[in-house]
């Protein structure tokens, strides 16, 4: 508790050096206010990891949702501290029960073509993210969000009924899966929709004027945005993001006057941190191990030994986190649970969850040997497995990556390293190839403030996102009491499921093993401001002040 108290210490001061980073968002340095002139502004910014799509259906990465939020609105949208502000809403209103929301949709909201933004565009939105003929990854969110039922009143009033008063629903009113979709466009461009600029329609403050897939993306801002006034007066009137992958590539660049924003690799850390403009601070993304213990359909022998506990669990004490951070030297650090730390707060005490929960994960080199010794036992042989992993999502995920196999091997496994482009990486593991891996590293972004973004992930029926096969009557039943049952209405029982829930899945299951909360260095150039990094949900490019 004291190694944790200290740590949270160091992250105060960080916030107080770089903008809020609990709780909301943090603003990159310098003032973001004000009128300075955006004509003839533009600024270009790395993208350390591919966009892969623009439809708000398919998304799942960060990089394509903060692309979506450049030129798309929702309802709502978030403001720098992370708090929901009226966007294609003008207004709403609120039922006494805290079950009904009646949105009044904006006169003067439009879609690049010319038409009208209506309430049935949310409705066929919301409608298609959930059709299983669109195979949507993120169809379980309304579930998440606690719709019940949702309807077009009229062209302008959309009324949305939960099933249990929710203190995120508006929060992700502003997340791009919840955004609208003009149904006579997506109608006639059919399985072209949102491949191309060309086969996209657009309500944001921008318009994506171009899209070259593995180089660069680009957004003008948008005449006909009900806001347009503000934009044109106040923000960058061009964004440009160059898709550079390689943290050397990116510092020549940036160094060169060809970027305005850097992300660092630890070895770059040390040397710039002196640089005006360098940032490091604590981004919400927990990187953790997948394992796949319930799809074997390709037979893998890796997959099948996975299925021992023993096993699992000398995985998850074989690995040192403090070391892997130290390792990274980018701001990360070892992960205490699959919660990470600045996501949420005991509704009672205040106190941040990972403090109020503890470190529930560690690295005992000795026990993990006895583990494995036991599953040897068991199985009657060795245990090789095969690491799946990110080549292009930055360089930290490729040294983590080693030392998680160097830490393996260190109690006796045999790891092989299987490195592959994210949207492979994606495709092997999910249903398009039926789970066709042993043990994945990869990263969950908090959508919103709450345990549940997490802890839903995992429950045995989102066959979406649970792509380990995780089966487990005893965390089902804690999701769902706090979710559906005595938690809908004592927030000290829906508290007290979720921390009795990560137990079951990382300390009982070991059926994913949390490594580290990544860390955000990186250079700004200081002659803007304005970016706003969300610590809970997508980041923001929208609001980009240039001096």
């Amino acid at each position: 508790m004291k190694k944790l108290l200290s740590l949270l210490m160091v992250l105060l001061l960080l916030v107080g050096c770089s903008g809020g980073n609990s709780g909301g968002g943090e603003t990159a340095p310098a003032d973001n206010g004000g009128d300075a002139a955006a004509a003839g502004t533009a600024v270009t910014l790395q993208a350390p990891t591919p966009l892969i799509s623009m439809d708000t259906a398919i998304a799942t990465d960060g990089t394509s949702f903060s692309a979506q939020t450049m030129c798309m609105a929702g309802l709502m949208s978030l403001d720098a501290n992370g708090n929901p502000e009226p966007d294609m809403a003008e207004s709403y209103e609120l039922s006494d029960d805290g079950l009904v929301y009646t949105f009044k949709i904006r006169d003067n909201a439009n879609w690049s073509n010319g038409d009208p933004v209506t309430a049935n565009d949310f409705a066929f939105a919301w409608d298609r993210v959930q059709d299983p003929d669109t195979a949507s990854d993120y169809a379980w969110i309304f579930e998440t969000a606690s719709v019940e039922s949702y309807e077009a009143v009229d062209d302008k009033t959309f009324k949305v009924t939960l099933f249990a008063p929710s203190g995120f629903f508006l929060q992700l009113t502003a997340f791009p899966t919840f955004f609208p979709v003009n149904e006579a466009f997506v109608t006639e461009k059919g399985d072209q929709y949102a491949l191309s600029i060309d086969n996209l329609l657009y309500n944001g403050p921008y318009l994506m004027t171009s899209w070259t897939a593995g180089y660069s993306f680009e957004f003008e801002q948008n005449p006909g945005y009900w806001n347009a006034d503000k934009f044109a007066s106040t923000y960058a009137n061009k964004v440009v993001f160059r898709e550079i992958t390689d943290t050397q590539t990116a510092l020549m660049e940036y160094e060169s006057g060809n970027l305005d924003t850097v992300t660092l690799s630890g070895e770059q850390v040390d040397a710039n941190s002196s640089v005006d403009g360098f940032v490091n601070r604590l981004a919400g993304y927990m990187f953790y191990l997948s394992i796949n213990m319930g799809n074997n359909v390709h037979n893998r022998a890796g997959a099948a030994d996975l299925a021992n506990a023993n096993v699992r669990q000398a995985i998850a004490y074989a690995i040192d986190r403090e070391d892997i951070a130290r390792v990274l030297n980018d701001g990360s650090v070892a992960s205490g649970g699959i919660i990470p730390i600045g996501l949420a707060s005991n509704p009672t005490t205040g106190v941040d969850y990972r403090e109020d929960q503890g470190y529930v994960v560690s690295f005992d080199e000795a026990t993990a040997k006895d583990y494995y010794a036991k599953a040897v036992e068991e199985l009657g042989h060795d245990v090789t497995i095969e690491l799946l992993y990110g080549t292009d999502e930055g360089d930290s995920i490729i040294k983590a990556a080693e030392r998680i196999q160097f830490y393996l091997e260190q109690v006796g496994f045999t790891v092989n390293l299987n490195g592959k482009p994210k949207k492979e990486r994606l495709d092997l593991a999910g249903n398009t190839n039926n789970h066709d891996y042993d043990v994945m590293l990869t990263r969950w972004g908090p959508d919103y403030g709450d345990p549940q973004t997490y802890m839903d992930l995992f429950v045995s029926t989102n066959t979406s996102n649970n792509d380990g096969g995780y089966n487990s009557a005893e965390y089902d039943a804690l999701v769902n009491d706090a979710e559906r049952g005595a938690g809908i209405s004592d927030a000290s029982v829906r508290w007290e499921d979720f921390k009795q829930a990560e137990i079951q899945l990382v300390v009982n299951d070991a059926a994913v093993v949390p490594v580290f909360q990544s860390g955000g260095a990186m250079i700004i150039n200081p002659r803007i401001s304005g970016i706003e990094f969300h610590s809970a949900a997508v980041d923001s490019y929208r609001h980009i002040v240039v001096k």
